[in-house]
């Protein structure tokens, strides 16, 4: 394992083997991952070009299906064609790896009656297929067949017609959305402070979204502020009393240190061209004696300008913002789900960082006012989100088998967050707040299953609804997608 300059950390492989059996290491690359053990996914080649390999006991008779293939102008398909015989599931094998395809579309036989039996005999198949049945009124082979190989792993889709069979290949044909972006994340590999994921390692991130993740120390950030530019820095901070309502508790020093933060932040995603990054903010945010400032303010400039910010070095919770950003075009509100009400079918969300332009980049900025960071110093936006609005609220799950979204529409809100947080506060906590400055009250349809469906403590939110988008993004990765019973907006 070697450090650079820049202090972030490279993985070879037999450091990725050794640190990832000590302690969870992630911080690697996808030219390293892809020699570990587990096959790393195919990237598309560059262009419009996509290899099919229809896989049947009877080829010939889908030259209609193949011909409508051909003609997909999205695309440009070259249709391989193989004759199967499923009594000998071996070759079945061989031939798929010898043609190595894009997408499969995988015809079963009409004699088979136990089709369930193919995904448990024939070897893992990591390449998308398509099942689609004969006869759209008997779809029990394909059924059962596609829900064996989805045991598997497989991303198997079923489809109803050929119209449709040719839609999902379309879908499956495009390149993942999170394909080859980079983000840093800085703080302990996987172990954020409030939310470990010592479970997931930089390979399993690749394998399902294409993101690679770099894991950088906390303390590069102090060593790398005494660089910033004091002028820049004062620029950014005039602006923000500019543009402000109000200046509630930071003074000059505050929002100039604050400033630093997003001008050094700004300069490492610009220079490494990066799509997003976090910072274990927790692990020092309630410290007075902190060396590097509260990340609030810069977060909020940094995702107004299109960048992928989550708090707390939270892994899930930079994919889930990636994704509803890329698909949104708008900032998002990463936010903490405070409540969950039942009986009235809302819940509440919190979170010290939320979004000005969370209409749009190009759409007016919300109002706000500076406040500091639950009465310990720092500097935070709260900003007055707009009642009667669309938002789409989800995220993964931890293991990224599962992508939650929950349309919702804002309502009127109060205003706590002068709430103190004790009663009888200990010494030197008289002023600390007990909620973060921004708060967010969502009307949603089953509360009680989005109770139950809960992705964790943070989710993230964009103005809009986009589940048809995210589903379609979702058979992409061969993650679950997981929404209420009645997807519709709220009234």
């Amino acid at each position: 394992m070697a450090s650079g300059n820049c202090g972030c950390i490279h993985v070879g492989r037999r450091d990725f083997i050794r640190t990832t059996a000590l302690a969870g290491m992630a911080a690697a690359l996808p030219e390293a991952m892809a020699q570990s053990s587990t096959r790393v996914r195919r990237r598309f080649p560059a262009g419009k070009g996509r290899k099919l390999l229809l896989l049947s006991d009877a080829p010939e008779s889908y030259e209609r299906l193949i011909q409508a293939v051909k003609a997909v102008r999205e695309f440009e398909f070259s249709v391989a064609t193989a004759k199967a015989d499923y009594q000998k599931l071996q070759e079945v094998t061989r031939t798929i790896r010898a043609e190595d395809p894009d997408i499969l579309f995988f015809g079963l036989p009409r004699t088979m009656m136990n089709a369930g039996n193919l995904p448990v005999e024939l070897d893992p198949i990591e390449v998308p297929m398509i099942l689609l049945p004969p006869v759209p009124e008997l779809i029990m082979m394909e059924a059962n067949a596609a829900a064996g190989f989805r045991v598997k792993g497989a991303n198997a889709l079923l489809a109803n017609s050929e119209a449709h069979a040719i839609e999902l290949m379309k879908i499956l044909a495009a390149p993942r959305l999170l394909e080859g972006k980079r983000a840093v994340i800085y703080g302990r590999p996987f172990d954020s402070s409030s939310v470990p994921a010592r479970d997931m390692t930089a390979e399993m991130v690749y394998n399902r979204t294409g993101v690679s993740l770099e894991y950088r120390p906390v303390e590069q950030l102090a060593d790398l502020l005494g660089g910033v530019s004091a002028e820049d820095a004062r620029v950014e901070m005039e602006r923000w009393k500019r543009e402000a309502d109000g200046i509630v508790e930071p003074n000059d020093e505050a929002l100039l240190e604050a400033s630093k933060m997003y001008v050094l932040l700004r300069s490492i995603v610009e220079k490494e061209g990066l799509t997003g990054l976090s910072i274990d903010c927790l692990s020092f945010s309630f410290d007075a004696k902190r060396k590097v400032p509260v990340p609030c303010l810069a977060f909020t400039r940094l995702r107004d300008e299109g960048y992928a910010f989550p708090c707390e070095a939270d892994v899930v919770g930079m994919l889930s913002t990636i994704v509803l950003q890329e698909i949104s075009r708008k900032p998002s509100y990463f936010c903490n789900v405070s409540s969950v009400d039942l009986e009235k079918s809302n819940t509440v969300l919190r979170h010290c960082v939320a979004p000005l332009r969370l209409l749009g980049r190009d759409a007016p900025a919300l109002p706000y006012r500076l406040r500091d960071y639950h009465g310990m110093g720092g500097v935070t936006p709260q900003v007055t989100i707009p009642a009667g609005l669309e938002v789409t609220l989800g995220g993964f799950s931890k293991d990224l088998k599962q992508f939650v979204a929950w349309p919702g529409r804002t309502q009127e809100g109060v205003d706590d967050t002068n709430h103190p947080s004790f009663e009888n506060p200990p010494a030197g906590m008289e002023k600390m707040r007990r909620y973060c400055s921004n708060r967010a009250e969502l009307k949603i349809r089953d509360a009680d299953l989005f109770m139950q469906k809960i992705m964790g403590i943070h989710h993230v939110m964009v103005a809009g609804v986009y589940t048809k988008a995210l589903r379609e993004e979702m058979m992409r990765m061969n993650v679950e997608f997981i929404g209420p019973i009645d997807s519709s907006v709220p009234a």
